[in-house]
C-alpha cells in the first residue's frame, strides 16, 4: 500500500518527496502550511506520511527534527520519528529507511543530502548570502519566504514546479542542469532583478534593539523578493531577527523569528519562546501568529525574551 506525503512546499519537503518516491512508498503529495496541520484544518489519516510538520496522532508516520515538538507532544509515540539533532527532516527520513530491513538502498547523491542539511539548518557563509549559486540558489528560489510567488505569472505555478522538481532531482545529478530549466531560470531572473530593491527595503524597515533587528513590513505596499538571510548580512552586529508581517488575508499578524547565521552566538531557544505564544519552531528559528489587538504586547514580550546583551554591552544596565 502506498501513502500520501504531506509536507511543506520547500527544499526539505522536496527532498523528502524524492526519498520516498525512490522507495516507492508514496503515490500522492500534498503541500501544506504547518499551522493548518497544528490547528486541525488539514484532514490527516492513517494513509498519510508527514514530514517537517507538527505531530498528528492519526498519521501513519511523522518525521520531524523540530525539538519544540517533543515539548508540545509531551511523550514518545511509535509513529513519531523525531531526531532533534538532525539538520533536516529529509535527513531523518534518510536515516530511518537506510537502517531498516525490507527497503531498497537509498541511492541519492551525497551532494543533494548535504545541500538539504545545509539549507534547513541555514549553515551558510556570508558569500552564500550575498552571491548564492547552485543548490543554495535553488533553495532560496523555493523558499516561500523569498516571496517570488507574489510577482509575475510564471509559466507554471509554484505547486506545479515543485512536482516537476521532484522528477528533475531524481533524474539530474547536476544542479546547474536544474537551474537551467526554463521554469527555474525565469525565477532566477526575477530573483536577481529584485535584489537591489529588496536590500533598500530591508534598510528602510529595520530597527535595532540590543542584539535584535526588527523588520516591520506591514506598511509596505510591495514586499520585494529576496533571500531571507540578507538582513543578517546588512546588520552583522545583531544576533536575532524578528520579521513582522500580515498573516493570511490580513486576519492576523505573523512574527517570524530567527537567529543570525552571520553571528551564531545568541543563547536563546527561539522554538520554546514561540511555543509560549502559540507557535513553534526549533532552537534557531520559529514563528507565531498573533491577533491584531495583541500584537504590540506580544512583540514587546518576544523582543525582551530573545534580546541578550553581550558581556561587554552595558546599555541595558544604564
Amino acid at each position: 500500500m502506498k501513502h500520501r506525503l504531506v509536507t511543506r512546499s520547500d527544499f526539505d519537503g522536496l527532498v523528502c518527496a524524492v526519498l520516498l518516491r525512490k522507495l516507492d512508498l508514496i503515490d500522492d503529495i500534498f503541500f501544506v502550511h504547518p499551522k493548518d496541520v497544528q490547528d486541525g484544518v488539514v484532514d490527516i489519516g492513517p494513509n498519510d506520511i508527514l514530514t517537517n510538520l507538527p505531530y498528528v496522532a492519526e498519521a501513519h508516520l511523522v518525521f520531524d527534527h523540530h525539538h519544540s515538538e517533543s515539548e508540545r507532544v509531551g511523550h514518545a509515540n511509535a509513529n513519531h520519528v523525531l531526531i532533534p539533532e538532525a539538520a533536516s527532516a529529509a535527513r531523518v527520513v534518510y536515516e530511518y529507511y537506510s537502517n531498516r530491513d525490507g527497503y531498497p538502498p537509498l541511492r541519492v547523491s551525497d551532494e543533494l543530502m548535504a545541500a538539504v542539511d545545509q539549507a534547513d539548518s541555514a549553515q551558510y557563509e556570508l558569500e552564500d548570502i550575498l552571491h548564492p549559486e547552485g543548490w543554495t540558489l535553488l533553495n532560496f528560489l523555493m523558499d516561500s519566504r523569498t516571496g517570488l510567488g507574489r510577482f509575475r505569472e510564471f509559466r507554471v505555478s509554484n505547486y506545479q514546479l515543485m512536482m516537476e522538481l521532484i522528477d528533475h532531482c531524481i533524474e539530474h545529478q547536476d544542479v546547474d542542469d536544474i537551474l537551467a530549466l526554463p521554469d527555474v531560470a525565469e525565477r532566477v531572473a526575477l530573483f536577481r532583478e529584485h535584489e537591489p530593491r529588496f536590500i533598500d527595503q530591508l534598510q528602510r524597515c529595520s530597527r535595532v534593539v540590543d542584539d535584535v533587528v526588527i523588520v516591520d513590513l506591514r506598511d509596505e505596499d510591495v514586499i520585494y523578493a529576496g533571500n531571507r538571510f540578507m538582513v543578517y548580512a546588512l546588520n552583522p552586529q545583531t544576533r536575532v531577527s524578528i520579521h513582522v508581517m500580515w498573516g493570511r488575508e490580513r486576519r492576523n499578524s505573523v512574527l517570524a523569528v530567527g537567529k543570525s547565521i552571520v553571528d551564531r552566538t545568541s543563547p536563546v531557544d527561539i522554538g520554546s519562546i514561540m511555543l509560549t505564544q502559540g507557535g513553534g519552531g526549533h532552537v534557531a528559528a520559529g514563528t507565531c501568529q498573533v491577533e491584531h489587538a495583541d500584537l504590540e504586547r506580544v512583540l514587546d514580550r518576544v523582543i525582551a525574551e530573545v534580546a541578550t546583551p553581550r558581556p561587554t554591552d552595558t546599555r541595558r544596565a544604564a
